[in-house]
């Protein structure tokens, strides 16, 4: 039986690829490598340029500029179905007059392949998503789930060099989405194939990517794994676009410092720019201190509500100088043991390292 892996697994290059759609620019000189075997996600509001992006990749949409590389093969004039690219879209686009295996089969009979390699393609495919067996059942007969994992195999099945896909979780309910986002990684992890992925869920970034591109009005604004994405952001919209930040201005004490609501905040790293600063505060990363004099990094406010989330309780507060910010605490027995109530006074801390001074785009 034949296996489905990735074929001559190649990277892609995007050079300088732009879209004007009259004086509008959706994309803006796009320059991206994305390497053998990687999973990228590229991020971003509605508006921001992905899907164009992506539309480009896959051969729908033709850049004004630029050019697209599979490989070192320019591809960027091909029509879609000679790209050897594996797409899954947002709404499956699967044909609901065919069965599983009907539909599943459909790119090999669309490239004319030998019906004698057929089965062992399905068979690997299906297992490959968890479907075997499904072969026969029809598509209305399926879960939202089980529609994704068809679209999936659908797209492997002939062993693409290349995997895109537009949102293909958005659709599903938020724990069948979370789910599918750990066997999407866990299945790149079989394939070792190439992958773009096009979400505006960051937290759907952050868990399956090895890199996220942060997209902004048709442009590039960072490129970089999850974790230097969240704790190391280029610039106020990364910040406040990655994660739970709260944004608040302050102002430069010197390349270590800065100063918010009267109190000073040592960073680990250096702080970039004279002006236009903003502290981006991740609610995770405070913690509930006993204030004592002269202590550093640490701001004092009056609670204003708190929120019950689950796993999770939200503090609401006011600093002394009116700024708000909020903080997170675990709901088990200790998170709960610190709660305050409105109107009483609480100190947080902030350590050096999660202390992120970031420049002010606007």
């Amino acid at each position: 039986m034949s296996t489905i892996a990735s074929r001559d697994t190649v990277g892609v290059s995007i050079r300088g690829a732009s879209k004007f759609y009259g004086s509008f620019r959706a994309l803006d000189t796009i320059n991206l490598d994305v390497a053998p075997g990687e999973f990228v996600s590229i991020l971003g509001p509605s508006g921001s340029g992905k899907t164009t992006l992506l539309g480009i990749l896959g051969g729908f949409v033709q850049p004004t500029s630029g050019s697209i590389l599979l490989g070192e093969r320019d591809i960027t004039f091909e029509p879609p179905h000679t790209r050897d690219i594996g797409i899954v879209f947002q709404n499956y686009a699967l044909f609901p007059h065919m069965n599983v295996a009907e539909n599943v089969t459909f790119p090999l009979r669309a490239r004319r392949m030998p019906k004698s390699e057929w089965p062992g393609r399905l068979a690997s495919a299906l297992d490959m998503v968890e479907l075997g067996g499904f072969g026969e059942r029809k598509i209305h007969e399926l879960s939202g789930g089980q529609r994704q994992r068809v679209a999936l195999a659908r797209a492997m099945i002939f062993e693409p060099r290349l995997i895109l896909m537009d949102e293909p979780l958005s659709a599903l309910d938020k724990q069948l989405r979370e789910s599918m986002q750990i066997e999407l990684k866990h299945l790149h992890r079989k394939l070792a194939a190439t992958m773009i992925y096009v979400t505006h869920d960051q937290r759907e970034a952050l868990t399956m990517s090895d890199r996220v591109a942060v997209m902004n009005k048709g442009q590039l604004v960072q490129v970089d794994t999850p974790e230097r994405l969240h704790d190391h952001p280029a610039d106020s919209f990364v910040a406040g676009f990655i994660g739970e930040a709260t944004l608040l201005p302050v102002r430069r004490v010197d390349d270590r410092s800065v100063e918010l609501d009267g109190m000073r905040l040592i960073s680990a790293r250096p702080v970039q720019g004279d002006t236009d600063l903003l502290l981006a505060v991740h609610s995770e990363k405070l913690t509930i201190v006993d204030a004592a004099p002269g202590m550093t990094n640490v701001l004092c406010g009056v609670v204003t509500e708190t929120l019950y989330q689950g796993e999770s309780i939200r503090i609401f507060l006011e600093l002394d100088r009116g700024a708000r910010l909020s903080l997170r605490v675990p709901s088990n027995h200790q998170g709960r043991s610190q709660l305050k109530a409105p109107g009483e006074r609480i100190a947080v801390a902030i350590h050096p390292d999660d202390t992120i001074v970031v420049p002010h785009v606007r």
